[in-house]
C-alpha cells in the first residue's frame, strides 16, 4: 500500500511541461516556485535510459494535495502512477479493470485516504470507444487493514461527450467532468 505514504499534502500547484523535460512546482504559501526534472522514472527503474521511456509511457494526467497521477499512453487497461514530485515516491496503482483510450482522469487525495476516477473512452472494438463508465480506485490507510480497490465500475450519463485534455475537478464529495457537447 506504498500508495496511501504519497500524499505531502502541501498546498502546491504543478504545471507539467513534458517538451521540456521539467515540472514546475508554485508554492503559494512562500510565493516560490521550484523546478523538479520530468520525466518521472518508472517504477522500480534505474539509469538515464529509463527516464526517456518513462516519458513515452506516462503522461501527466491529474493533481489534488501534492499527487500527481500520470496515466499510461497505451490503449488498454490503464494503469495510474501516483508521485510525490517533493520526495519523489512514485507508486503504480493496479491495472484498471476496464480497457480504455484516451479516457479523462480526477484525482481527489486527503490526509490518509485518494480517490481516483478513470472515466469515458471505453474500448468497446479493437476500432470504437464509447463514453460508458467510469472505472474508481479508492484507498484508505485508516481502514483496518489499509485498503486500496478498484470499486465496480459506474455508467456514466447518456451520450456523454468528455474531454480528456479539460480532467476532473472535485467538490463537495463529487467529481465533474467538463463535456464538449
Amino acid at each position: 500500500h506504498s500508495h496511501l505514504l504519497l500524499s505531502p499534502h502541501l498546498p502546491f500547484f504543478a504545471f507539467a511541461v513534458p517538451s521540456a523535460g521539467y515540472l514546475l512546482l508554485l508554492d503559494p504559501t512562500t510565493t516560490s516556485w521550484s523546478r523538479l526534472p520530468l520525466p518521472l522514472p518508472a517504477p522500480g527503474a534505474g539509469g538515464a535510459g529509463h527516464h526517456q521511456q518513462a516519458a513515452a509511457l506516462f503522461s501527466p494526467a491529474a493533481a489534488s494535495a501534492g499527487l500527481l497521477a500520470f496515466l499510461s499512453d497505451a490503449s488498454g487497461h490503464k494503469t495510474l502512477l501516483l508521485a510525490n514530485p517533493i520526495t519523489r515516491l512514485l507508486a503504480p496503482l493496479p491495472l484498471s479493470p476496464t480497457a480504455r483510450l484516451s479516457p479523462t482522469v480526477g484525482l481527489a487525495a486527503g490526509p490518509t485516504s485518494f480517490i481516483a476516477v478513470v472515466a469515458g473512452d471505453d474500448l468497446v472494438s479493437p476500432f470504437a470507444v464509447k463514453n460508458i463508465s467510469a472505472d474508481t480506485f479508492v484507498a484508505d490507510a485508516a481502514s483496518v487493514p489499509p485498503s486500496g480497490f478498484w470499486a465496480p465500475s459506474s455508467i456514466l450519463p447518456r451520450l456523454p461527450s468528455l474531454d480528456p485534455r479539460a480532467g476532473m475537478a472535485f467538490a463537495s464529495g463529487r467529481f465533474y467532468c467538463m463535456s464538449s457537447s
